[in-house]
């Protein structure tokens, strides 16, 4: 029996009381917070290193003075700061060992540079470009010839088929943003899914909403209303990033991140409805928190695999293969398709296929999770095993 309630309004009333519970909740309001303090911490985690690594002190003896001005120039043209001391042999010899120095460079017989433990690999390029070059110069001087008119003649013009995308650092940034945002919303809202069926079974409350609706009605209104919470929880901190960035002026690109939110809201729904239905289905499958545990880590691997891939390999090479295969395939693509696309690398044809393909996926999904959600929602006690809840 429905109670007289009609599908819709039996799913609207689920939806409503877990969309209305969970923002009202304290945990709600914490989580951005502590989502914008994680994200915060990550940018000056990133500067930090950034600046860490984009700068070096190096001490140069005076045997080795004459390549100073081709060094400075050399950093400056690569973006780096480095700081030049001029030492004895002695000196920066002390001071590298008591850290004030990262390197010190000097000439004997030949050129050496000095370190404590290691010498950063960008500075040994740096120096070795600007030394081979020095001594290269010297040799063609030597023989009478122009440094200047030999480098030209060997000088490569760097050309690309499409105009280079001013925004590719923005993008970059964007791509990686949106795949965090994504990974994080569809881990924690999908795990309350599967939370809250167990509270609800563990405590025979599901029971008496069963007398009322329908199985297929609790479970679609409480994929609804967390879906709800959580893309609301998203829309909140993308407008405060993109308001941020633009206020800091690390944003000069609104349009690009507009494209990315949408493209992200948009994913996050598909992703959503996808994973969700699954937790919800391992979920009513045991009677106990402690138990759930191991049932829905395995969920997490399809949506971990994509995410690592989408901040490690795509930043690098964004029409990488194997990225562009994964990014079709549906329990990927709500993560790798909008990282490319972030990335604009995804042409709107592909995204088209890869929603359409993700939507075929979630109603065969959400069908056989009913099934099981349906078949296990009062089954208390022992875990119900995967064929006898398939098999009713």
């Amino acid at each position: 029996m429905n109670g007289g309630l009609s599908a819709g309004q039996a799913v609207g009333l689920v939806a409503k009381r877990e969309f209305s519970t969970q923002v009202r909740s304290k945990s709600f309001a914490i989580g951005i917070v502590i989502s914008l303090v994680i994200f915060g911490i990550y940018a000056l985690i990133f500067q930090f290193i950034g600046d860490e690594t984009s700068s070096d002190s190096l001490g140069v003896t005076p045997a080795a003075q004459p390549v100073v001005p081709a060094l400075q120039q050399a950093a400056a043209a690569s973006g780096r700061t480095l700081t030049i001391t001029d030492v004895s042999a002695s000196e920066g010899a002390a001071q590298v060992q008591a850290g004030d120095l990262d390197a010190l460079l000097d000439r004997g017989a030949g050129w050496t540079l000095t370190g404590q433990d290691a010498v950063g690999s960008e500075l040994q390029t740096l120096l070795s470009t600007v030394v081979r070059q020095s001594t290269l110069d010297q040799a063609l001087q030597a023989a009478g010839q122009n440094p200047a008119t030999v480098a030209a003649s060997g000088t490569v013009t760097v050309t690309t088929l499409e105009p280079e995308d001013p925004e590719r650092g923005q993008r970059l940034a964007l791509a990686i943003v949106t795949s965090v945002l994504l990974f994080m919303s569809l881990i924690g809202y999908g795990s309350a899914v599967a939370q809250g069926v167990v509270e609800e079974k563990s405590s025979r409350v599901v029971e008496l909403l069963l007398s009322t609706i329908k199985p297929i009605h609790l479970l679609a209104g409480k994929v609804l209303g967390l879906g709800a919470v959580g893309l609301l929880q998203l829309l909140i901190l993308g407008a405060i990033g993109v308001v941020v960035g633009s206020v800091t002026g690390l944003l000069s690109a609104p349009s690009a991140a507009a494209g990315a939110l949408v493209a992200a809201v948009i994913w996050y729904l598909l992703g959503f409805f996808l994973y969700a239905s699954v937790y919800a289905a391992a979920g009513s499958m045991v009677s106990r928190q402690e138990e759930l545990q191991s049932l829905v880590a395995p969920i997490m691997f399809p949506l971990l695999l994509p995410f690592i891939f989408a901040v490690s390999v795509l930043p690098g090479d964004p029409r990488n293969t194997l990225g562009t295969v994964l990014s079709f395939v549906p329990f990927f693509s709500p993560t790798l398709m909008p990282a490319r696309q972030a990335l604009g690398v995804a042409p709107w044809w592909q995204v088209l296929i890869a929603i359409v393909l993700t939507l075929a996926t979630i109603v065969a999904v959400v069908a056989v999770a009913a099934r099981i959600y349906r078949n296990s929602v009062l089954r208390t006690g022992a875990r119900v095993s995967w064929a006898e809840a398939l098999r009713g």
